[in-house]
């Protein structure tokens, strides 16, 4: 205002000599100086645009790896037939005919106490190719006390196990030729023994002999190896009495197809016929679990070796080698786990589906061959969930696993194929509904979560497996360089790179480039390396 008072004195002191149009141009000067000193003042303040992002620990991340999301289809189930998944005796029936049974009941189990004893060896195992991987590491003082004597004491126990089971092996072999295999047979230990069988196959009949004759000298060298107590020859003496059992097993699933195709005689009435069927069967089974029991062992002692071996470097600065060795023993003793796992889940006989016993054909003390009828369950209104999931999401599974269906309706998982549909190339994973079937419908598609079985890292042991961390899929970004997650370093964006493995529902692996302790960006879609950043808390 001060500027326009002194404008207008300015206008009012001027000569009256003027003339009109002069008045004009004042007054026109007039207007055009008011209104630039009545102008709002031009601002220079831009709009802020720069982006919010939130961190997190990498261990936090990884510990917080979520069920796995899939999508399945109802299928409905009138029926169910129950086939038993392995040989041998029924030691636990806990249903009878007309019992009520849930989706992933127990129904019966076998004599299991083998199955039982390797999965401990193998939880054994598991845990000290842990212990050896920290030593190997030097990442955690807590394992300091893990010693090499320790460590060699556990080597000499396996080694002894081993050795125990090469004995057993023999003994099966003896028991499953001797005392199962020769009652068929008229002078089974000499050079020409003759085959008591009326086979119309006659040259399976001379295949036998001649197998029979053979076998005796293969017993004597099973024999000498089992008597062997020293533990420098522990690998050579499992694979030679390997190689001996594999000749007793070709040799009994001959018997057993001779004793099913023979036909009974005057000396051979059907009730002797049938029991021959049963001992040849059982003879094989006996030899097959026995090599299976062997081959957990021999995997146990080879882990063990190799931790004692591992367990011998320095806390604090073990090498490359050692470290890459105590990585792989873990990853050894964890699918020998699985499989121990896996072989004392096939002596479980579970119910698929909910509903009432029907048919119980076995009692408690039977011996069952594989794939006999163990039992029968009917509901005409049970439903299943198919579902299929790709190879590396199965080895996360687990039968007996939890499932969430829909929103609310509680699952199990009953079966993992073990091997791809050839239609889908995926793993058929079958769901049985625990809670309400109400909501659901027959061909529908639902999502299915669930509960993955396989450990993942944690803040808490920063050790296992540290070359496979989970990530959310959204915390990477793929550049034209490769993949990167963002770190924040004085509010601007730092990129580290990584190296992806596999995608397990909405997680993704990380093989390299990445520890526990970094806090990376938790969604990195839309950003770019040197953005300046606001970071909100949590």
């Amino acid at each position: 205002m001060h500027f326009l008072r002194r404008a207008w004195r300015y206008i009012l002191g001027l000569p009256r000599l003027y003339s009109i149009g002069g008045a004009v141009v004042i007054v026109v000067v007039a207007v055009v100086i008011v209104h630039v000193a009545t102008r709002a003042p031009s601002t220079d303040t831009t709009v802020s645009n720069i982006s919010h992002v939130t961190i997190a620990s990498v261990a936090s991340l990884s510990s917080a790896a979520g069920p796995l999301p899939v999508t399945g289809k109802v299928t409905s189930l009138n029926q169910a037939t129950i086939l038993a998944q392995t040989s041998g005796e029924i030691t636990s029936l806990n249903v009878a005919i007309g019992s009520k049974v849930d989706a992933g009941q127990i129904i019966a189990e076998f004599e299991n106490s083998s199955q039982q004893a390797a999965l401990l060896q193998a939880q054994g195992s598991y845990d000290a190719a842990n212990a050896a991987l920290a030593k190997a590491t030097g990442s955690t003082a807590t394992n300091a006390g893990i010693t090499s004597a320790q460590a060699s004491q556990s080597a000499a126990n396996s080694a002894t196990a081993a050795l125990a089971s090469i004995q057993s092996t023999y003994s099966a072999l003896d028991d499953a030729v001797h005392g199962k295999a020769d009652v068929m047979f008229s002078n089974p230990r000499t050079a020409t023994p003759t085959l008591n069988l009326s086979v119309p196959d006659n040259q399976l009949s001379v295949t036998l002999q001649n197998e029979r004759a053979q076998l005796e000298g293969i017993l004597a060298d099973a024999k000498k190896l089992s008597s062997d107590t020293a533990t420098a020859d522990i690998d050579a003496n499992a694979s030679a009495i390997n190689a001996d059992a594999q000749s007793v097993i070709t040799f009994l699933n001959n018997l057993v197809q001779a004793s099913n195709e023979a036909v009974s005689s005057q000396s051979i009435s059907p009730a002797t016929l049938a029991t021959y069927q049963t001992s040849a069967g059982a003879a094989r089974s006996e030899v097959v679990g026995a090599l299976s029991s062997l081959a957990s062992s021999k995997s146990a002692y080879d882990a063990a070796t190799s931790g004692a071996q591992s367990a011998s470097n320095s806390a604090t600065t073990g090498s490359q080698n050692d470290v890459a060795t105590a990585e792989a023993n873990v990853k050894q003793a964890l699918g020998a786990l699985r499989s121990a796992e896996a072989n004392l889940e096939k002596t479980i006989v579970r119910s698929p589906i909910s509903g009432t016993i029907v048919s119980l054909p076995v009692t408690r003390g039977d011996f069952v061959s594989s794939f006999a009828q163990v039992a029968e369950v009917s509901n005409p209104g049970a439903l299943e969930i198919d579902s299929y999931v790709t190879p590396d999401d199965a080895k996360t599974l687990a039968v007996g696993g939890k499932a969430t269906i829909g929103d609310n309706v509680a699952g199990i998982i009953t079966s993992v194929a073990p091997a791809l549909d050839p239609t889908t190339g995926k793993i058929l994973v079958k769901i049985g509904i625990v809670g309400s079937q109400s909501s659901l419908t027959d061909g529908d598609t639902v999502t299915v979560s669930l509960v993955r079985a396989q450990n993942v890292p944690t803040a808490q042991n920063k050790t296992v497996l540290p070359s496979n961390i989970l990530i959310p899929i959204s915390a990477a970004k793929i550049t034209p360089q490769g993949a990167v997650v963002f770190t924040v370093a004085s509010s601007t964006l730092v990129s580290h790179p990584i190296t992806l493995g596999v995608i397990l529902g909405d997680q993704i692996t990380v093989t390299s480039g990445l520890t526990l302790d970094m806090d990376i960006v938790t969604d990195a879609r839309g950003l770019a390396d040197g953005q300046v950043v606001v970071v909100d808390s949590q």
